[in-house]
C-alpha cells in the first residue's frame, strides 16, 4: 500500500498554489504542474462540476469501508 501520509501533504500543497492562481482550474493546475510531453486537453480543460461529476461517480463504484 502506498504511504497515505502522502495524501494531506499533496493536498496541503495544491491548496497553497491553487489558492495563489484563483482562476486557474484544477487541470490547468496539474497540467502547468506537470508539463507532460503530451497535451493533455481534456484534463486542462476540465470543469470542476464535470471533474467532481466523475469523482462522485468513482466514489460510488468504491467498496464500502466498515
Amino acid at each position: 500500500m502506498r504511504d497515505p501520509n502522502r495524501i494531506p501533504v499533496v493536498l496541503d500543497a495544491l491548496r497553497r498554489v491553487w489558492e495563489r492562481q484563483p482562476d486557474l482550474r484544477l487541470g490547468q493546475l496539474i497540467v502547468i504542474a506537470t508539463r507532460p510531453d503530451e497535451p493533455c486537453l481534456k484534463v486542462f480543460n476540465i470543469e470542476e462540476a464535470e471533474l467532481l461529476a466523475g469523482l462522485s461517480e468513482y466514489e460510488n463504484q468504491l467498496p464500502s469501508i466498515d
